[in-house]
């Protein structure tokens, strides 16, 4: 399953975060950007408990402060 992942950051920590979630299992991009969201992250897993399973590391990783997750619908 293919999903999107809407991160905010603590203040200027944007490229720390873009950087350690691009290196994480699943992570197909990785990228600071403007706006309400500091990092956009495209990731691709096997199954919902994969993806909760990346969203909880994800709010481990130094610099996040919260999330959102966009799963792909299917067509």
């Amino acid at each position: 399953m293919k999903a999107c992942l809407l991160i905010k950051t603590e203040p200027g920590r944007h490229n720390d975060v873009a950087k350690a979630v691009s290196e994480m299992e699943g992570v197909k991009l990785a990228f600071p950007v403007l706006g309400r969201t500091d990092v956009v992250a495209n990731v691709e897993v096997a199954d919902l408990e994969a993806l909760s399973r990346l969203v909880l590391k994800l709010l481990e990783v130094k610099g996040v402060a919260a999330s959102e997750t966009l799963v792909e619908a299917e067509v």
